[in-house]
C-alpha cells in the first residue's frame, strides 16, 4: 500500500485547515479594538496561511478535474 496521497486528499485536507486557520484569524479579530490592533500579527498570520492553504486547495482540486 501506497502512503502516496491523492490530490482528492491533499485537497480536503488543506480546505480543513484553511478553514481553521481562517477561524482562528476571526476569533483573534473579533476583539475590542484594541484588543484586535494589538494582534495585527497574530491576524496577518493566520489569515496568510487561511489563504496558502486555500490555494493549496485550489490547485488540488484543478489536479483532481483534470485527472478525471
Amino acid at each position: 500500500m501506497s502512503d502516496e496521497k491523492t490530490p482528492q486528499e491533499i485537497g480536503t485536507h488543506a480546505l480543513n485547515q484553511a478553514v481553521h486557520y481562517a477561524d482562528k484569524a476571526d476569533r483573534y479579530a473579533r476583539g475590542t479594538f484594541t484588543s484586535a490592533e494589538a494582534n495585527a500579527a497574530h491576524i496577518a498570520i493566520y489569515g496568510g496561511l487561511a489563504t496558502v492553504y486555500a490555494d493549496v486547495a485550489k490547485a488540488a482540486a484543478a489536479l483532481t478535474a483534470n485527472n478525471v
